[in-house]
């Protein structure tokens, strides 16, 4: 969360937190060269471009705090039933090979935590430890 205040206050000090939601809405993308444009002012769309690529070099988002928003907002009654499951999705030429946690509610997984493991196949039970582990309090009272 504290990712998303530096954010947050990264833009407010800029004063471009609302141009970027309206350029977001204008534009309809997130591809950058097109929300550049979206930015409008006197600013050129290269610097506007630029803006954004030096933003979002260094963005990084905190999935714990995300999965802990997510589960608020579902409110889902407990105790929750936990899936875990691995996935494969081939995009061009590359493979991404996902562990993820989800919470099951009416017969559908709903992914909360995800991890991209580094090698191809079934991940092993050192790895569904790890990601367990390292989010537990998500389900913890």
């Amino acid at each position: 969360m504290d990712n998303f205040f530096q954010i947050s206050s990264f833009f407010i000090h800029q004063n471009k937190i609302d141009a970027l939601l309206l350029a977001l809405i204008k534009v309809k993308t997130v591809n950058l060269s097109e929300l550049a444009v979206g930015f409008g002012g006197k600013a050129l769309k290269e610097s506007n471009y630029k803006r954004l690529q030096r933003f979002f070099r260094n963005f990084e988002l905190d999935y714990s705090e995300i999965a802990k928003i997510v589960v608020g907002w579902l409110k889902l009654p407990q105790p929750w039933v936990l899936s875990l499951d691995r996935t494969t999705w081939e995009l061009g030429e590359h493979c991404y090979n996902i562990l993820t946690v989800g919470i099951v509610h009416e017969g559908v997984a709903i992914p909360i935590l995800w991890w991209l493991l580094k090698k191809k196949g079934n991940s092993n039970s050192e790895g569904a430890s790890h990601l367990c582990n390292e989010h537990k309090y998500l389900v913890e009272k």
